[in-house]
């Protein structure tokens, strides 16, 4: 193997073990993900249930229920708007704040020490904590699989506010719990319909970081074992 290729492949090296500390920095903005999407569904749960104590205190509609957007008719238009409007912002701000956190990730600061050829690669394998490193990879791996999965949960959850009030102007099912338990079964299908493709890419990386973690296990033992002959 030529200096060329030992560089380049220590570059790669470097470079996926960028995407793992993406990954890495992932897990720790899914919590403040998570935390944004609730908030806003809090909200919405918060704001119908003050509606709903309003029409109890100051009256009843001719159906005999309080006319909120949980289990019954919408009050007016801002109570419907607001119901789906407020989940909406909560995703697209927790999509954004992740994808700032992702963007603000240091990445490619090996990229001077490889300048300098096999000497320089050969320095950045050494002053690595291989421990660490799979350690990353392996937290990296349910990072990305808590994502996918909060992905699905928020666009579901999002299709069933949107479902429930096509429903409540149509018609089309009883305003009841079974109806209400239909439309969340409708929603999960037609997310999981839509983002088959991103699930698909989702599994990749998946199994992607399942690969890269055996290759860096045995590599390291390699590594560690050449250093030990060496001295």
């Amino acid at each position: 193997m030529s200096e060329e290729d030992v560089v380049k492949k220590v570059g790669d090296l470097m470079s996926t073990l960028d995407e793992v500390k993406k990954y890495r920095e992932l897990s720790y903005a899914m919590v403040e993900f998570v935390a944004i999407f609730a908030a806003s569904l809090i909200i919405v749960i918060a704001i119908n249930l003050i509606q709903n104590g309003y029409d109890i205190a100051y009256g009843w509609t001719s159906s005999g229920f309080p006319m909120t957007l949980i289990g019954g008719m919408p009050t007016n238009l801002l109570l419907v708007f607001g119901s789906i409007f407020i989940p909406i912002v909560g995703l697209l701000g927790g999509y954004l704040w992740v994808s700032r956190r992702l963007r603000l990730t240091k990445v490619g600061e090996w990229r001077e020490a490889l300048d300098e050829g096999v000497p320089g690669a050969v320095k950045l394998l050494s002053g690595m904590d291989w421990d660490s490193v799979l350690s990353h990879v392996r937290g990296s791996r349910t990072a990305c699989l808590s994502y996918e999965l909060a992905k699905i949960v928020g666009y579901s959850v999002l299709a069933y506010f949107l479902l429930s009030v096509l429903n409540i102007f149509t018609g089309m099912l009883p305003l009841d719990l079974s109806s209400e338990g239909y439309i969340l079964f409708l929603s999960i299908v037609a997310v999981l319909l839509l983002s088959r493709k991103g699930l698909a890419e989702g599994f990749k990386r998946l199994r992607s970081l399942d690969l890269l973690f055996w290759d860096l296990r045995v590599f390291s033992t390699e590594f560690k074992r050449a250093e030990f002959n060496k001295a």
